[in-house]
């Protein structure tokens, strides 16, 4: 599709449109995986960054490998990656179509997002490119480690997004990345190479920032839920079923009925009731914070912050309803998690006394985007070492609402809601050393 600035931003045809899409008969029903856009070339000088990292971590993994021929199944998560490889080819053509044809005049001024101020629609160009980037930079490493593990990656497909107006684009941006998230929130369980995961887990979190993004600019609240749900693979394709046009080899998907079992479990002498206990002390001191910070600052100095000066009344007059959801959550995973240890037959460890040295408004939003982004990357540490299948699946529903989180405290304190392509681990000991700056006693 050519460019066109000339687009309005009337979407009243765009439901008659797609009722009209159909599945391109059983092979679309059972898998076309289509999240991405219009047409064209691509030429945007997406960065290698995330390809490098992930190629890096499975060098080790493959460096015996012999190479396979395309009749036998050379890795157990070769399947998975290409599962994910076509998410991405359809999120990253998605963008990368889209943002040709509409100028960043008409994103800024589209209908859906004219509610907010300068401080938001500024910005909005710029960060849709970086998640246009973010995409190429996933499908760059998706592909080079499908090839490293000896398979066939996966290419892109051809997609009919029905894209017609700027509140369009961002009505399906929103709803490709929250499929997305859950897309992954479901195959990851099933990956047996823990560094494989570990990669899929730093997407993971990102795909949820960039969601979060998306959400708010639709009007929604960028963390619906505090623990996000999982699709299967087939809800996934045929959700992505809607977009694509092209025939699609859903044998690049299959798994087998048997697989090795899952590597996650390391050998350092945590079982999963330590890792539960660690995210637990996490939660604690993140419901602590918002519990006691919402007491301490009234709606109307939170909304008059100067860390919010940029941002119209319109933006600041979400703000304490969405703190006081995102409190609300942490308080859930707290309660979950105590549950949880319990039910393994452990001993929850209990609230500590904090001090988190806050002296206003302003501060107690940039203490938030501290703990929301360490929160994302210790979930991303521990999950890989959880042996208990229900217990990760819980774990990484959590991991990608913290992202959420984070996403959004980001874009209050005036940074971008997803700084990489790829949210980067922390340690345990890392963590704890973080977190230990703001407990006063145990």
């Amino acid at each position: 599709m050519k460019q066109n600035n000339d687009a309005t931003d009337d979407s009243s045809n765009t439901g008659t449109r797609r009722t009209r899409r159909t599945f391109l008969g059983a092979t679309a029903a059972v898998g076309t995986l289509a999240l991405a856009g219009c047409t064209g070339s691509s030429d945007d000088g997406a960065s290698s960054t995330m390809s490098t990292s992930m190629s890096t971590s499975m060098d080790t993994t493959t460096s015996d490998m012999e190479t396979t021929t395309e009749e036998e199944m050379s890795n157990p998560d070769v399947p998975i990656l290409n599962y994910a490889l076509t998410l991405e080819h359809l999120e990253y053509a998605f963008y990368r179509d889209s943002l040709k044809k509409f100028s960043d005049d008409e994103l800024m001024n589209a209908k859906v997002v004219s509610k907010f101020g300068d401080g938001v629609r500024m910005d909005v160009p710029d960060y849709l490119k970086t998640v246009r980037d973010d995409e190429a930079a996933h499908v760059d490493a998706l592909t080079q480690t499908v090839k490293k593990l000896g398979g066939t990656p996966v290419e892109e497909g051809e997609y009919d997004f029905g894209c017609d107006t700027p509140t369009d684009f961002f009505g399906v941006a929103k709803a490709l990345e929250n499929t997305g998230v859950a897309a992954y929130a479901g195959a990851a369980p099933s990956v047996v190479n823990n560094d494989v995961l570990a990669a899929a887990a730093g997407i993971h979190s990102v795909e949820a920032r960039h969601a979060a993004f998306l959400n708010l600019l639709n009007e929604e609240s960028p963390f619906p839920k505090a623990v996000n749900g999982a699709k299967s693979m087939g809800e996934v394709l045929k959700i992505a079923g809607n977009f694509v046009t092209s025939d699609v080899d859903t044998s690049k998907y299959e798994m087998g009925d048997s697989r090795p079992k899952q590597d996650r479990k390391k050998d350092d002498g945590t079982s999963d009731v330590d890792v539960l206990n660690y995210a637990l002390t996490l939660e604690h001191l993140e419901n602590a914070f918002y519990r006691d910070g919402l007491k301490e600052f009234s709606n109307d100095d939170l909304m008059n912050a100067d860390a919010l000066s940029k941002f119209d009344e319109h933006m600041r007059m979400k703000v304490p309803a969405y703190l006081s959801k995102i409190s609300d959550h942490e308080a859930a995973h707290v309660d979950a998690l105590t549950k949880t240890v319990k039910k393994l037959g452990g001993t929850p460890v209990g609230e500590a006394k904090y001090d988190f040295g806050y002296g206003n408004a302003s501060e107690f939003l940039g203490v938030a985007k501290a703990l929301e982004n360490t929160g994302v990357a210790a979930y991303k540490g521990a999950a890989p070492t959880v042996e208990n299948d229900d217990v990760f699946a819980a774990a990484i529903g959590i991991h990608s609402v913290e992202a959420e989180h984070a996403s959004f405290l980001n874009e209050l304190n005036m940074t971008s809601p997803f700084p990489n392509a790829v949210d980067e681990p922390k340690t345990m000991k890392e963590v704890k050393k973080i977190a230990g700056q703001f407990i006063v006693s145990n």
